[in-house]
């Protein structure tokens, strides 16, 4: 499977090489030539490629870590995006403007902006109560996801199990604790 990532950070990167090491093939974008990242992308091996951000969006799951504020330039040139699945990592932010509460989430953005691709929102910061109340023998590898789309939530927690996380579904546990 391609997997195209946008936007380089310290989970991103451990996609990457856990999706290069699954033997996915992975499709990095990087809006600046830095050579740190260069590098880095040539130690995982052949199965990474830096490209340019087209290339990196024809894959069919994509993980997108872009400042909030770049948001909509981002998204506004890009190819027919329908059917995409888009895991949405936390944003940098590198402004006051989206600690209004008129302001819509980044997540609410990349949706109306990309209406028929399917969102699913990585979280990694859960309140500990959701966490206990999953199970008491936490490995390490869990990671939290929500979504709309439950078609898209099952191929994201698959893909994620190919990278050996286990992914778990927010909206699931909530459902459970009410």
């Amino acid at each position: 499977m391609k997997i195209g990532i946008v936007g380089v950070s310290s989970i991103t990167m451990d996609f990457a090489n856990r999706a290069a090491q699954s033997g996915h093939d992975v499709l990095i974008n990087h809006n600046r030539d830095n050579n740190i990242i260069r590098e880095c992308v040539q130690k995982m091996g052949s199965k990474v490629k830096l490209v340019n951000k087209e290339q990196a969006v024809k894959a069919g799951i994509i993980i997108l870590f872009v400042p909030r504020e770049d948001l909509k330039s981002f998204l506004s040139d890009l190819p027919d995006m329908s059917e995409k699945i888009i895991i949405h990592t936390n944003n940098p932010i590198f402004s006051t403007e989206c600690f209004s509460s008129t302001v819509k989430t980044s997540s609410e953005i990349i949706a109306s902006l990309l209406p028929d691709a399917h969102v699913v929102k990585l979280l990694n910061i859960v309140e500990p109560n959701i966490l206990l109340h999953k199970n008491q023998n936490h490995t390490g590898n869990e990671i939290f996801y929500t979504g709309t789309d439950t078609q898209a939530k099952r191929k994201v927690k698959s893909f994620f199990k190919t990278l050996d996380l286990a992914g778990i579904d927010l909206d699931d546990q909530l459902d459970r604790m009410n």
